[in-house]
């Protein structure tokens, strides 16, 4: 007598991916790295201990852009005091110093390796010379759920009123292309100390690319000797068809204005909070 044995295979649904927050900080530091810039524990203090807009907000942040870095190994000091203060590891990877004249910066991403994967960091290939810094292009991977962005980091020309103007009549170039390049992302975001506020007549065409780009972020931002704040230049900007991860921005915390623009910088740090489920491009 043969006997047959029957395997039942009992199919469950796939339980759906749990959400998350990629919790975003732009950060203008000025001259990071010269002599009287170097405060880096404090900084990665402010970065971990203060995000958001108040005192009770909730600690940490995942992801992290630098403009004006004067030295690579200061963004890596930020990063290694920032593994300190908040536990996990922290990595930088910093551009070539830009600049068209003996003055020139870098821009430095730094990110949590837990939570976000770095998938590539360029420099925009500023054919024209449009850019006294043309931006740095970085491309991540949110790890818990999937989701894939790219941002733009850049920190606009100071000059003249005339050359502030050019640099953001030229930047919607940039954005659609950096977005049209690729099908499996469309999440862009533009970050960065852009020296206008986003109001300003000269944003037209960034804001007539299709679909269209709105600025997520209008408060002042810039801090003057007094620790007053005075101008509002540093922002995100994204198009709300494709960035439909996009939850909350504002200004970080500071505790005491005067003593942090005498040390740190004289711009906030912006915020940017995503929450997505699984890659929705």
């Amino acid at each position: 007598m043969s006997r047959v044995l029957v395997l039942t295979v009992l199919v469950l649904p796939a339980l759906a991916q749990a959400g998350s927050y990629l919790r975003v900080v732009s950060w203008n530091l000025r001259h990071e790295g010269w002599a009287a810039e170097q405060s880096y524990l404090d900084d990665a203090k402010q970065l971990w201990n203060q995000f958001g807009a108040n005192s009770t907000s909730n600690n940490g942040c995942d992801l992290v852009f630098l403009q004006e870095v004067m030295d690579a190994a200061a963004a890596t000091a930020i990063a290694q005091n920032l593994t300190q203060v908040s536990g996990v590891t922290w990595t930088a990877v910093v551009t070539p110093l830009i600049g068209r004249s003996s003055y020139k910066e870098s821009y430095a991403v730094l990110y949590r390796t837990d939570t976000v994967s770095l998938l590539s960091s360029t420099v925009w290939t500023d054919t024209g010379d449009l850019f006294e810094r043309e931006p740095q292009v970085v491309k991540v991977r949110h790890v818990p759920t999937g989701a894939d962005y790219t941002f733009l980091n850049w920190h606009a020309v100071w000059g003249t009123a005339t050359d502030r103007t050019l640099e953001a009549q030229a930047i919607d170039g940039v954005f659609a292309s950096v977005q049209a390049a690729s099908g499996a992302d469309q999440d862009v975001i533009l970050v960065g100390d852009h020296n206008m506020a986003c109001t300003h007549a000269s944003w037209s065409q960034l804001k007539a690319v299709s679909p269209a780009v709105a600025c997520k972020l209008d408060v002042a931002t810039t801090m003057n000797t007094s620790g007053g704040y005075a101008n509002a230049y540093d922002h995100f900007w994204m198009q709300d068809s494709y960035v439909t991860e996009f939850s909350s921005t504002g200004r970080d915390y500071i505790a005491n204005t005067v003593d942090y623009v005498t040390r740190l910088s004289d711009h906030a740090p912006v915020w940017l909070s995503l929450y997505s489920t699984s890659d929705t491009d």
